[in-house]
């Protein structure tokens, strides 16, 4: 399921930028030079690459993601900018209504 999951993901971005699996089932995609637009269409683009089922062995399986959009400041280290976005997908999963939740 996971590399379905980052095929999907991989896809879905553009040829320079990065996906990348940071354990579990948890991913990073470093897209540079996007606004704050850019970043919310990527990240519904992303959602909606993984939303169709995924057969595994003849069962189906269905996937949820929740994104966090970190932004690089000057001066800021990689888990900076990790623990941004991190922090910025818990407010996004919180913010769903209980009928929007799932799994991801």
């Amino acid at each position: 399921m996971l590399i379905e999951v980052a095929r999907r993901l991989t896809e879905g971005v553009r040829e320079d930028d990065t996906v990348a699996r940071l354990g579990g089932d948890e991913f990073a995609v470093l897209a540079d030079g996007l606004g704050p637009a850019e970043a919310e269409d990527l990240a519904v683009r992303l959602r909606n690459a993984i939303i169709p089922p995924i057969h595994i062995d003849g069962i189906s399986v269905r996937v949820g993601a929740s994104f966090g959009i970190g932004w690089a400041g000057c001066g800021m280290t990689a888990d900076e900018v990790l623990h941004s976005a991190d922090q910025r997908m818990y407010v996004e999963k919180r913010s769903r209504s209980k009928g929007q939740r799932r799994a991801g």
